[in-house]
């Protein structure tokens, strides 16, 4: 016979006398408190635990809705001419699989001065101010993680430049940290920012963003070219860890990316008057130097 026979056995022997009696030799000053703690105890741990679990659903959704993202993009940019015309379409496609800031860097440390210095960008600094030894690493991880990945591709290899942005959470309707790569000879054309309104058009209205982004790029690449014709002397150190002080933020690597991309769709316009209005009062006017 198993227990739950017994026990069914027991229970059917019982008379209304013996449970009178059992009930009333009970130590009630004790069982009472006792049923009573535990259950207010496990009460409290549920609601506790409900509490906490729908307070993350409450962060993550709101993380979501403000676009706030710890992925990390590799992007390729392309300029794409428009048959027919002197324009191009600016094309830009991932390269491999998005990645989290915890899944590229396994350092806690750099993880958190990663999301610092992406707090900190703009539009109009859209490059991550990596500095010193700390910022040469971060900035080599994620060069080292897409020339990895590049290196086994089929395509034939070009020099591309790499850099680590994150545009304004302002203008951008997710912020993320965004790795641009871009062939040498396009970033230049993005130097000049009356090339860039009166020759590009895009895939989308609002990846003017992205052309203005590109072109802070680019003079950020003229002044790293510029101090790199005239290096301050050293007089002492070994000159790699010199280096890492003022290291590129901009740096080539020679890899194989496919290249034959379309645009998608009709390609669009964009009205510039109206859009450096709107730059012009977050501190961004791209007139101002007369490039």
């Amino acid at each position: 016979m198993n227990l739950y026979d017994q026990f069914t056995q027991w229970i059917g022997s019982l008379n209304a006398q013996q449970v009178a009696d059992w009930l009333r030799h009970l130590d009630w000053n004790r069982v009472v408190p006792e049923v009573i703690g535990k259950s207010i105890g496990f009460l409290l741990g549920f609601f506790a635990s409900w509490f906490l679990l729908f307070r993350r659903h409450l962060k993550a959704l709101d993380r979501l809705r403000r676009g706030d993202s710890d992925d990390v993009l590799f992007q390729a940019h392309f300029l794409v001419p428009v048959p027919g015309s002197d324009k191009y379409t600016l094309i830009f496609r991932n390269l491999v699989p998005s990645t989290t800031v915890n899944d590229l860097y396994d350092n806690p440390a750099a993880r958190k001065i990663v999301r610092e210095l992406a707090d900190i960008t703009t539009l109009r600094k859209p490059v991550l101010r990596t500095e010193g030894v700390l910022g040469f690493e971060i900035l080599n991880d994620a060069f080292n993680h897409i020339s990895g990945h590049l290196a086994i591709t089929p395509f034939p290899r070009e020099t591309w430049f790499f850099a680590m942005t994150c545009e304004d959470r302002q203008v951008v309707r997710r912020k993320c940290i965004r790795c641009f790569l871009v062939r040498p000879a396009e970033l230049e054309r993005f130097a000049s920012w009356r090339w860039c309104r009166d020759n590009i058009v895009c895939e989308q209205p609002w990846h003017w963003y992205r052309i203005v982004a590109l072109h802070q790029l680019a003079t950020v690449w003229q002044e790293e070219e510029k101090a790199a014709q005239n290096p301050n002397p050293k007089t002492q150190g070994m000159p790699l860890v010199d280096k890492h002080a003022t290291h590129r933020r901009i740096r080539p690597m020679s890899v194989g990316i496919y290249t034959n991309e379309k645009p998608v769709g009709t390609t669009v316009h964009i009205n510039w008057s109206a859009q450096e209005w709107e730059l012009k009062k977050l501190g961004l006017d791209l007139n101002a130097a007369g490039s």
